[in-house]
């Protein structure tokens, strides 16, 4: 650089003393880290959901291939402009100097470079979207089309004065080395100025135009809600990233790129930088988000149902109307109403071994028998006739194994009966009880052979084996 632009530059730097200037919020470290790496890190999420759905769904395109160039660009931006915080970014640039300042610039060309990538990229992405959407030989499948050749000439055109903003490219941030500079890189603040100012606005533009070919799709008649939900949230997004676009410009514009009132890049310059880093992630979630998420939900959703609902009810068995029964005590000399219990085949056997062995202190059930059911040999019921009659209750049975156990699945039609561990255990506990019934009837059968029961109310008394002709059996 000769020394007519060093001194050019150095009165551009001092034109103004704005040390007095509070400190603006986008220049703190603070600011800039909890910003930028939350952002980088959701659009990051999103992206790989996008491609994760994708591949489940086998449907892999180029749009695909974009987003993923666009997220490595865009990240690296990201990373780079943190670090530029070590090297002055956000203070002033008479304050860190020179050197430190070149160590800043060359930070910084890596931003532009990528931003300019990663606004390229992303359109062109969305625009392959798009294609997947129209069907061959409409209108608005051919404005696609035009808007990829727009967006990719465009980005072109601003990536490679980006990308060589000087010749050699060096001289972009030693300011000291002899450079032919244009653009990005001019060392005339009018011009750089113009530059920044044209990229942003025709970014602007650019992002209308492929917001807006999208809108025609959501006020289809024939576009299904769950499509019409994933486009509505795209144009939702859309305009977010349309907004910081808007603000980003507007930023340039107050300070010239960081040249007004004073060239003071890293003083002025920070808040229009992390805005174009919140618009290209936003703008990665704004293609990401409509991809994924109809899968991602139908996927969470799918898997939580309910099979079947099981409601536990109680009811007392004195007011079942079945029949009565009354348990008597011998050693208490009365009757002890209201208490039941449904014994297991063990304990029927058990007390007609007892009673049969002559036990002292049985417990014998007495029975008020229904008129329906059938009298057994020897008239009345007495002793463990009552045990019969209670396996038979039709309460019972219809408490233990409940009468629609076999019934259809109403939500099917299957016909097909509930498999589980409750029904097995009902299933189980059925045979149990018809293994009772037998055994209490073959029991009464033995009783009935051998003595003379009155037609009376039933009695209750201690029997002797030989009386009962059972000995040596």
């Amino acid at each position: 650089m000769s020394s007519p632009d060093t001194a050019e530059l150095v009165r551009q730097m001092t034109a103004y003393d704005n040390s007095k200037e509070p400190r603006p919020a986008f220049n703190y470290p603070a600011t800039v880290y909890g910003l930028v790496i939350p952002f980088m890190v959701v659009s990051s999420i999103c992206v790989a959901l996008r491609l994760y759905s994708r591949i489940r769904l086998h449907c892999l395109g180029w749009d695909d291939l974009l987003i993923v160039l666009f997220r490595i660009s865009a990240t690296i931006g990201s990373i780079f402009l943190c670090l530029a915080l070590q090297d002055g970014f956000g203070d002033h640039i008479l304050q860190i100097g020179f050197i430190k300042f070149a160590k800043f610039q060359q930070k910084f060309y890596v931003c532009l470079a990528t931003y300019t990538i990663s606004t390229t990229l992303m359109k062109l992405c969305l625009l392959s979207q798009y294609l997947r959407i129209y069907e061959r030989g409409t209108r608005l499948r051919a404005v696609c089309w035009v808007g990829l050749c727009v967006s990719a000439v465009w980005g072109l055109g601003f990536s490679f004065c980006a990308l060589f903003p000087c010749f050699p490219v060096r001289g972009f941030w030693e300011w000291e080395t002899p450079a032919r500079c244009y653009g990005f890189g001019s060392k005339v603040s009018a011009e750089i100025a113009g530059t920044f100012a044209a990229h942003t606005g025709s970014n602007v533009a650019l992002d209308v135009l492929v917001l807006g070919i999208v809108v025609p799709l959501y006020f289809r008649k024939d576009t299904a809600w769950k499509q019409r939900l994933g486009i509505g949230l795209l144009l939702l997004l859309g305009v977010l990233v349309l907004l910081i676009s808007i603000w980003c410009l507007q930023t340039i514009v107050d300070h010239k790129a960081g040249t007004y009132p004073v060239l003071d890049p890293t003083w002025y310059g920070p808040k229009s930088i992390i805005l174009a880093a919140l618009e290209v992630d936003l703008a990665s979630i704004c293609a990401s988000i409509p991809t994924f998420w109809p899968h991602l939900s139908q996927t969470l959703l799918g898997s939580i149902f309910v099979t079947q609902e099981v409601h536990i009810t109680h009811q007392h068995r004195r007011l079942s109307g079945d029949s009565s029964y009354d348990i008597t005590s011998p050693g208490a000399g009365g009757v002890a109403p209201g208490h039941y219990e449904l014994q297991s085949p063990a304990a029927s056997l058990s007390r007609s071994s007892k009673e049969e062995d002559g036990g002292d202190g049985a417990i014998v059930v007495r029975v008020t028998p229904k008129p329906s059911l059938p009298k057994m040999p020897g008239g009345g019921g007495g002793g463990l006739m009552g045990l019969g009659q209670h396996y038979r209750d039709d309460f019972v049975l219809s408490s233990v194994v409940p009468p629609n156990m076999g019934m259809h699945d109403k939500e099917t039609c299957a016909g097909s009966r509930v498999s589980s561990e409750g029904q097995r255990g009902f299933e189980r506990e059925q045979e149990r009880l018809r293994l009772a019934r037998v055994g209490s009837d073959t029991s009464i059968l033995r009783r009935g052979a051998s003595n003379s029961i009155g037609s009376g109310s039933a009695r209750t008394e201690k029997t002797r084996p030989g009386r009962m002709g059972l000995t040596g059996s």
